[in-house]
């Protein structure tokens, strides 16, 4: 292929912002189209007056294994932060740390053979290469088999029931080894913030000449005599050479032009999940033991995590305000889609009373919701057949969304390293 092609990209998350940089730094003219006015997609983020550093809307880290997006930063000269968080689990209305191989073995919810069994169950996922004989079961299957019943009813099934709802136990064991494998006890931080890293992108795309337009959104896609028409909402129209799509595959079904049936019935159905985070600006700090991230071993409380940013990054950066993030994932019908932040904090205060018996409703200095409809794949067995090829029946246009990372789960590493991989099938074909 020559070089210099014109390449449009929709969506100015990290796989549509690493697939532009391989792009115009080998030379393409590169014009990327983002619905939001920032870049960053589910990692985008925001910034109160007085702080330094800007907040991811939805919770964000790097493990120390993320090797593409850590590589990236290098590359970039974007400095990072390392550091070992603490994790804790919520069951019974005791809080148990639960992120190192002693504590497990001190977690006395579980009878002690069964935590013999589950520390036995993570070592063969930790260090297991093997993935793909693992989708052909169940992750509920699997726990149940190799760390014992009381393993999954109290440590796993509470997991999966709050982050899949109905569909907890379709989830393959390949989904649940790649959540197992890839954990570090220490984790990476990009400074500033992950809007602060994807704008940092953005600035290397600029000197290389790619176009940004922002709050656009692109309503249409068709190949008219092997160009790609790109059609804005608001009616402009703008050909390329190639078009690479980051939109959820039910999304880009429906705005491009000429999709056979037969891709329509093999993609269309993929099931999805959405996000909700209501973060709290506090006057002093929620988890006073500096846990970062609280996993809610309950089902009858209306959340799935409480993550305190600021016991893993220092408040320092925000102005001395403690973050914590109340965190969701729903079906697209859930109720909380259509409450305000105001129904849901009201919803929520109680529950979190009963976590900090100190918590009052006065410690809170301001507060912010965020939804996102799509932020996490449903998994299933033998979930390789059923994902979306990057190169589409279109031809020229390219798809490549966090459906296409498995078997990992979605996140910005392999984001970047789908990014990465869309831009060299763009170069190739």
């Amino acid at each position: 292929m020559a070089m210099g092609i014109k390449v449009g990209i929709i969506g100015a998350g990290f796989v549509g912002l690493s697939a532009a940089l391989c792009l115009a730094e080998r030379g393409d003219k590169v014009v990327v189209f983002e619905k939001e006015s920032s870049p960053g997609g589910l990692a985008g983020g925001f910034k109160r007056k007085n702080w330094k550093w800007t907040l991811e809307q939805h919770y964000h880290h790097w493990f120390t294994n993320d090797t593409h997006v850590i590589n990236l930063a290098k590359k970039l000269k974007h400095r990072v932060i390392t550091k070992r968080p603490k994790t804790s689990t919520f069951f019974d209305c005791v809080i148990y740390q639960t992120d190192s191989p002693m504590s497990l073995l001190r977690f006395s919810p579980i009878p002690f053979l069964d935590r013999i069994r589950t520390g036995v169950g993570i070592a063969l996922l930790r260090f297991n290469p093997f993935w793909k004989p693992f989708e052909k079961i169940s992750a509920s299957g699997f726990i149940k088999k190799v760390m014992g019943t009381s393993s999954w009813k109290v440590l796993w099934e509470p997991l999966f029931k709050g982050k899949f709802g109905e569909y907890s136990d379709l989830i393959c064991a390949s989904w649940f080894w790649s959540r197992i494998s890839k954990r570090t006890s220490s984790l990476v931080y990009p400074t500033g913030g992950f809007l602060n890293f994807a704008q940092k992108i953005e600035s290397k795309l600029r000197i290389l000449n790619a176009k940004f337009h922002y709050n656009t959104v692109v309503e249409s896609l068709r190949n008219i005599k092997g160009r790609i028409l790109v059609v804005t909402g608001v009616g402009k129209r703008y050909y390329f050479d190639k078009v690479i799509c980051t939109l959820p595959t039910t999304v880009f079904i429906k705005m491009t032009h000429g999709i056979p049936e037969s891709y329509k019935n093999s993609y269309s159905g993929l099931p999805g999940l959405g996000a909700i985070n209501l973060i709290l600006s506090l006057k002093q700090k929620f988890f006073e033991d500096n846990t970062y991230w609280l996993n809610i071993n309950d089902r009858s409380y209306p959340f799935l995590a409480l993550v305190e940013h600021t016991n893993y990054m220092d408040n320092k950066f925000y102005n001395g305000e403690h973050l914590l993030y109340i965190g969701n994932y729903l079906s697209h019908d859930h109720d909380y889609f259509s409450k305000n932040k105001e129904e849901l904090l009201k919803i929520f205060i109680p529950y979190l009373k009963k976590i900090n018996p100190e918590f009052k409703r006065s410690m809170i200095n301001d507060y912010w919701l965020f939804k996102t409809a799509f932020a996490q794949p449903v998994v299933a067995t033998n979930y390789s057949e059923k994902i979306p090829p990057i190169k589409t029946p279109i031809n020229g246009v390219f798809l490549a969304n966090i459906q296409q990372v498995y078997p990992h789960d979605r996140g910005t590493n392999y984001a970047v390293e789908l990014g990465e991989k869309v831009a060299d099938l763009v170069k190739n074909l």
